[in-house]
């Protein structure tokens, strides 16, 4: 019989699925759009839109594979599963899109010096204006999707999505102002801070996704939230050296509990199970290790270790 708990991963794997899904079909779109509108246009604003969409189908293609990596189940050469797939996966995101941000500030500061007025400016407006509609809904997409499984690679996803919103608008804006005025410098002006947006975009993916390689630490709020809830437990006397940290969707935590010297094997194993259900209880995709302690022992501890080096 299929628990609660796999009913939920198999619920957040399709959940998942279907942001790249939506993702790659969105970008698909856009890029053919706004190729059409450049060569009808010849923005240099509407070209760093079309850099950013060109990027995003990339970085999205990137993401289903990162995704699909990481869904796959433990096997025996990777016990742990696979999901530092997604922050690999974002981090060629951030290079990709970090790559795209430089050549596109070399190509607005050429734009200074060669202008080009902008034509067909109302193909330009009705291709952002799908531009915005169709972002919109995917974000809104991938807004629930990053609620309901903390993925890595769709948080980095949505969150150069949530980026091409401002490109759009930027673009929109160059148009009118360039327009109303005649001034050509509006066009690379709103370009580079595109770009300058785009960089920024990417700092933010690479520092989230180092975070998940480098196996950093939950919150403390959330390592606290999980010491009161095996301590909790009767019989739970401490707890000491807790490592936790984040793999795609799941958690693992590790802690040492101490308890009554005297219990037999059996009680001890049967508290560490009752720990194990508490933590799942609140936080289902974890994946809890308890090792007994006999309370009162002297032992090298983790925790002072850490505490010592800290000074």
């Amino acid at each position: 019989m299929i628990d609660k708990n796999d009913l939920l991963a198999i619920g957040n794997d399709r959940l998942r699925r279907l942001a790249t899904t939506a993702s790659i079909s969105v970008a698909s779109i856009l890029v053919i759009a706004k190729l059409a509108a450049w060569l009808m246009t010849d923005s240099v604003a509407m070209l760093s839109s079309l850099f950013d969409s060109s990027f995003d189908l990339i970085a999205s293609l990137i993401t289903a594979y990162g995704v699909a990596s990481a869904l796959r189940p433990p096997d025996r050469e990777h016990r742990y599963g696979h999901g530092k797939a997604e922050p690999l996966a974002a981090l060629a995101q951030a290079a990709i899109i970090g790559g795209s941000s430089i050549l596109l500030l070399f190509e607005a500061a050429s734009r200074f010096y060669h202008p080009h007025p902008i034509q067909n400016e109302a193909i330009g407006y009705a291709v952002m204006g799908l531009a915005i509609v169709l972002t919109i809904g995917l974000v809104a997409i991938q807004n629930h999707v990053v609620s309901a499984t903390g993925s890595t690679a769709i948080t980095a996803d949505r969150l150069h999505y949530v980026g091409d919103l401002a490109v759009n608008l930027a673009v929109i804006a160059a148009f009118i102002l360039q327009s109303t005025t005649g001034l050509t410098w509006f066009d690379p002006i709103f370009a580079i801070a595109i770009a300058s947006a785009l960089l920024a975009s990417a700092f933010h993916i690479v520092k989230h996704a180092l975070g998940a390689l480098m196996d950093a630490e939950l919150p403390n709020e959330q390592r606290a939230r999980i010491r009161t809830i095996a301590l909790a437990q009767s019989g739970a006397l401490g707890v000491h050296d807790m490592r936790t940290r984040s793999d795609s969707d799941r958690i693992f935590i590790e802690l040492h509990v101490e308890m009554d010297g005297n219990m037999t094997l059996r009680a001890s194993h049967d508290l560490a199970e009752k720990i194990i259900t508490a933590i799942k209880a609140e936080i289902p995709n974890a994946d809890v290790v308890v090792h007994q302690d006999p309370a009162g022992v002297e032992e090298d501890r983790r925790d002072v270790r850490i505490e010592a080096n800290a000074r």
